[in-house]
């Protein structure tokens, strides 16, 4: 019962990026997360993305630093890895259910409901936007690629907080990726 780390080399948002995983339950790799000090949104299906910064957190968490392929190998004995031809389905069935969890239809392209996880990045789309709303009492961050999206989010949002308070939420907490209705790519 370990998490692993590898070497940050991907590059994303001004620092380089590494990956943490669990050789025994996706559980266990919350619990290390935390450990290090790592936001629930830097989970990915099988992983959570580290920044290079976060290298003594995880030391400190007790984190097993390995090279890149050992941390594959290792994540694919423990049964956990998602491999990438199979991250849209996977990506997809946790969209239906947190839709259908809000009774939310339609549901976006992504969708994440809670802190734990993030959706894909904003699409290069006319009418794209990236919606994240962490606490309901706070304004959301809306990332968009033109009004039409930023429209787009803020009626997503509306849907979403009204589905959320007619669960007994006090409104949205979670994720979303979309591309606005009707919008023809150039």
């Amino acid at each position: 019962m370990t998490v692993y780390a590898d070497t940050p080399l991907w590059g994303r948002h001004s620092t380089l990026w590494g990956h943490l995983i669990s050789d025994t339950s996706l559980e266990e790799l919350h619990r290390g997360a935390d450990r290090a000090g790592l936001h629930p949104r830097a989970f990915d299906l099988d992983h959570y993305d580290w920044p290079a910064s976060a290298h003594r957190d995880l030391e400190r968490a007790g984190a097993v630093f390995v090279d890149g392929r050992e941390l594959t190998r290792i994540l694919i004995a423990s049964g956990l890895r998602i491999p990438l031809v199979d991250r849209p389905a996977a990506r997809a069935r946790r969209t239906a259910e947190h839709a259908a969890q809000l009774g939310l239809d339609p549901a976006p392209r992504d969708l994440i409901v809670g802190l734990v996880g993030h959706v894909d990045p904003l699409p290069d789309e006319p009418g794209a936007y990236r919606l994240t709303c962490d606490d309901p009492a706070a304004a959301p961050r809306i990332e968009a690629r033109d009004e039409t999206g930023r429209v787009a989010a803020e009626e997503f949002l509306r849907r979403a907080n009204a589905a959320a308070r007619a669960c007994g939420e006090t409104g949205f907490v979670g994720q979303a990726m979309d591309v606005a209705a009707g919008v023809a790519a150039d």
